[in-house]
């Protein structure tokens, strides 16, 4: 996973996204019809989804309770705002499919957005003043990854608290603490031990 950009950067690709021997861009139309349809809350029965779709979904519900319970905040399930600093053409699987995306917004205009790349990937991005920071997994599906994965969370959710004026970690304790996070990061570290 890399995390691109940076203060004074405008938005970079990441060169560190991994992909599948054979992977070409028609590949992501197969992934991104399942997240589209990430609508209703993962129960118990769903547990064994795709990871990155849990994962995607669990951020999207934090993003909207913490929204909820702070006055000043919004939230948009669809990411209906306007991105007009991204210079990545479409089609490009890095790039950002915003169909997919949910965001937070600060009352000072600050974003941080959750979704997916045209690649598939899971994408965690910061907007502030007409920068973007994003935050791009490798291999969402290797459990493995998972560590990391929380790490590079942890570092762009950061991001946003400053570029918010929040609290330091009073965001990414939501995450850290919302029991069906607590419970995907059991599985996966679970997981991790026995691959």
């Amino acid at each position: 996973m890399t995390l691109a950009g940076g203060p004074g950067k405008s938005y970079a690709r990441s060169n560190a996204v991994g992909r599948p021997a054979g992977w070409s861009h028609n590949d992501s139309n197969q992934v991104l019809p399942r997240v589209r349809d990430m609508g209703a809350r993962l129960g118990h029965n769903q547990i064994r989804a795709p990871f990155r779709d849990q994962f995607v979904l669990l951020l999207k519900e934090v993003l909207q309770a913490f929204a909820t319970a702070t006055p000043g905040y919004d939230h948009d399930s669809r990411s209906r705002w306007a991105y007009a600093f991204n210079p990545m053409p479409d089609g490009d699987p890095e790039k950002p499919v915003y169909a997919t995306m949910a965001a937070l917004r600060a009352p000072n205009f600050a974003a941080l957005r959750v979704g997916v790349t045209e690649g598939g990937q899971v994408v965690v991005e910061v907007e502030h003043r007409k920068l973007v920071v994003p935050y791009v997994t490798n291999d969402v599906e290797n459990p493995k990854e998972f560590p990391k994965i929380q790490n590079g969370l942890r570092h762009i959710i950061e991001h946003f608290e400053r570029a918010a004026g929040v609290s330091r970690h009073s965001l990414f304790s939501r995450f850290a603490s919302d029991p069906d996070y607590r419970e995907l990061a059991r599985q996966r570290l679970a997981d991790a031990r026995l691959g």
